[in-house]
């Protein structure tokens, strides 16, 4: 590929020397190779001693230098940058469930041993019946065969509430005309804390229907109904315990 030369205008002049020439002539084709590759040529002529002088400047020749110096600082951010987590929907939902489980089973567990403690601080502050209950017992065997009589209260019949109120009379021990004014007026305790001489109640809490004398060993001293007879027979129903003294 030829590349048109352009001399100075002071190249023209006849009075210039064959070596002048031949300088300006170099460095006008250097300049444009120069040109051609991305280099820069700037030319200054000397007219007198023909001198001239070729300056290269190569913009590209820099930027390896900037990226060098740029790329290590980059790296250092990216590696410094906190890594940035996706969570998805179901997986919030599964940490939310186990999260209420936990939360669900800490309070169940805080709830038993709140009533474990409340039982045994219940335990503690019922006092056994001792000899009482062996006599509340002997003196409700002694009545037995006495007949049924609906709102009887002894000696010589017996509806339920008048059977057990007569016999706790003996014992000194005041207790209310009706089975439910019985449960109303006595201390409530649990079966395991029952003792022989404790009453019985059957029913729920607000509709007792029947009361009679615990025996231990699931038995009872009653009198059951009308045709029957205060006999010792089996808990039945519903039943709850409580202690007069």
């Amino acid at each position: 590929m030829s590349l048109p030369v352009s001399l100075p205008s002071s190249l023209t002049d006849s009075s210039l020397t064959r070596a002048g020439i031949a300088a300006a002539l170099v460095t006008a084709s250097a300049a444009a190779v120069a040109g051609s590759t991305g280099a820069f040529a700037s030319i200054g002529a000397d007219t007198t001693h023909a001198a001239t002088t070729l300056t290269a400047y190569s913009p590209a020749s820099s930027i390896p230098a900037q990226r060098a110096a740029v790329t290590p600082v980059a790296a250092t951010a990216l590696a410094a940058a906190p890594a940035v987590k996706h969570t998805s929907p179901a997986a919030e939902a599964a940490v939310k469930k186990a999260a209420d489980q936990a939360a669900a089973a800490k309070k169940a567990a805080q709830e038993k041993a709140a009533s474990a403690k409340e039982a045994s601080s219940s335990a503690g502050s019922v006092a056994g019946l001792g000899p009482l209950g062996d006599r509340i017992v002997s003196t409700a065997a002694s009545f037995e065969g006495t007949p049924y009589v609906y709102g009887a209260t002894g000696p010589s019949s017996f509806d339920c509430s008048g059977f057990t109120s007569y016999v706790f009379k003996k014992m000194g021990i005041s207790l209310p005309r009706t089975a439910q004014q019985q449960y109303d007026a006595v201390q409530h305790i649990s079966k395991s804390q029952a003792q022989p001489g404790d009453l019985v109640f059957m029913g729920g809490s607000d509709s007792i229907y029947h009361v009679a004398i615990y025996a231990g060993n699931n038995k009872i001293w009653t009198a059951p109904e009308p045709g029957e007879s205060v006999k010792l027979g089996n808990m039945f129903g519903d039943t709850s315990f409580g202690r007069a003294r």
